[in-house]
């Protein structure tokens, strides 16, 4: 097992822990807010079950109480009539993470806070405030006077009642040298809607920093840059680190999931859940372990990681899993907080490099693109990790037991209005056509293979398949919408 030197964990230390020696201490490393519909206590007035997570410092004294804003209409002094604001007690179940070191210079906190709350049929915007942000975050101008702010949105005026999107890891990213490492911001919608993922600049709020009189404050972008180290995979969640130059110390990083439902022939936007984490790019010899193989539903042969698994409501899948560490003596471990989240998921190490993924498919599913994640961690110091996100086109006709191989692009974004981009071969010709088959279009993939479609303002809103022109094969599906 390779380690660092000595000097390496003091700067490490200092990096991490020199924030927190600073005048404007702070404990706060992320958060997200989620929400799912419960039984009615009022007659007619939809009722919800809200989570807020918190991602904290465990060194310093407990949180046992956040303040959760439900706006109607708007937020600041747009918020309408019938906004009000909890106090919520932190539930019992905190989980503690730890990559492995001592002191505890890689642990953190995630800690729920859960309330049942009556949201009349409205425009809702969720927030949380803390006060304040880490000192020197690279990416983000003068972090330490800022405070950290986080949104949810429902729009129950369209649904009646909605599920939000649930973010399937806690696993916070960090980086380790120069190491193109996955992680995975992807989320598990249980109403089968359509979720896009876009990165977003983090926020604070609009009021001062001291807790206001009035707690309604809007959400304002920070002035800095986007993460500069991950790219997002808008169609699934996945984040992958890019292998370039990085400059230790703590970053910030924040994604958005909307979802989308076809509501009176068009596709309309009911809601989104925001989740700003705090990441740590530190100096280690320690080597990411990698998934190095797939077999689905017991096959001997392996197939490629990225490809989407067909799956019909109420069949099972299994994914058989192998990873493998460069660094030579150490011990992998497989997690997943993804069964807790989607129903009839499963995982089980089943060797030292080896475990399988298991989804007995509800019934009851909606047909949709679904995702999960799994995690491969080392026992180096700091734990390195590859977080894995799969991909599962669950239809109600019947699907083959293997890989569908016909989709495997992702276009971006979906769905779209003016414009669609996906990636191909080099100077293939590409057919358009709607979903009675008609041809819309030809295009060519430029020489990188990226094939940009900029539908005329006559090309009505639906489903269009792009397929090869020689072969027939479908390449990816583009939604697009009004």
């Amino acid at each position: 097992m390779q380690t660092a030197t000595p000097f390496r964990w003091l700067a490490a230390l200092v990096l991490w822990l020199g924030p927190l020696l600073a005048a404007h201490a702070t404990h706060i490393l992320g958060g997200d807010i989620s929400y799912s519909p419960v039984a009615s206590t009022t007659a007619g007035v939809p009722r919800y079950h809200v989570t807020t997570r918190l991602y904290r410092d465990p060194t310093l004294a407990q949180q046992h109480t956040a303040q959760i804003v439900f706006s109607r209409g708007g937020c600041g002094s747009a918020a309408a009539t019938g906004s009000f604001t909890l106090t919520v007690v932190r539930s019992q179940v905190i989980s503690t993470y730890s990559l492995g070191c001592s002191p505890t210079v890689f642990s953190y906190e995630v800690i729920p806070f859960e309330t049942d709350v009556d949201l009349p049929a409205g425009q809702w915007t969720i927030t949380v405030t803390e006060y304040n942000r880490a000192a020197s975050i690279q990416n983000l101008v003068n972090s330490v006077t800022t405070s950290f702010y986080v949104s949810t949105y429902l729009d129950n005026t369209l649904t009646g009642q909605n599920a939000s999107p649930r973010f399937l890891s806690t696993l916070l990213p960090y980086l380790c040298n120069e190491l193109a490492q996955r992680y995975s911001f992807s989320a598990f919608d249980s109403d089968g809607d359509s979720l896009v993922y876009q990165f977003r600049q983090p926020e604070q709020s609009t009021q001062p920093m001291l807790p206001p009189a009035s707690p309604y404050g809007c959400g304002t972008a920070i002035a800095g840059t986007l993460s500069p180290h991950f790219q997002l995979n808008a169609a699934t969640g996945a984040l992958t680190a890019l292998p370039l130059p990085v400059q230790q110390g703590r970053y910030a990083m924040a994604a958005r999931v909307s979802e989308y439902r076809r509501l009176n022939g068009s596709w309309q936007l009911i809601g989104y859940v925001t989740r700003d984490i705090t990441y740590l790019a530190v100096g280690s010899l320690n080597q990411t372990p990698r998934f190095t193989a797939l077999r689905l539903n017991g096959a001997t042969t392996t197939q490629p990681l990225g490809q989407t698994i067909g799956v019909q409501p109420g069949q099972a899948v299994s994914l058989a899993l192998d990873a493998a560490d460069p660094d030579a003596g150490q011990t992998l471990r497989f997690e997943s907080q993804a069964p807790s989240i989607i129903p009839g998921l499963s995982l089980q190490t089943t060797g030292a490099t080896s475990a399988l993924l298991t989804w007995q498919v509800p019934a009851t599913l909606p047909p949709g693109r679904y995702t999960a994640t799994v995690a491969v961690l080392d026992n180096g110091c700091p734990n390195a990790s590859e977080e894995y996100t799969f991909s599962f086109l669950v239809a109600a006709q019947p699907l083959a037991t293997r890989a569908d191989r016909s989709l495997e692009v992702a276009a971006y974004p979906t769905p779209f209005r003016e414009q669609v981009q996906f990636t191909t071969a080099p100077h293939q010709a590409v057919i358009l056509v709607d979903a009675l088959g008609r041809e819309v279009a030809r295009l060519t993939s430029a020489a990188n293979g990226l094939v940009r479609w900029q539908p005329a303002a006559t090309v009505p809103a639906g489903l269009y398949i792009a397929r090869s022109a020689t072969s027939g094969q479908p390449l990816a599906r583009l939604l697009h919408v009004e």
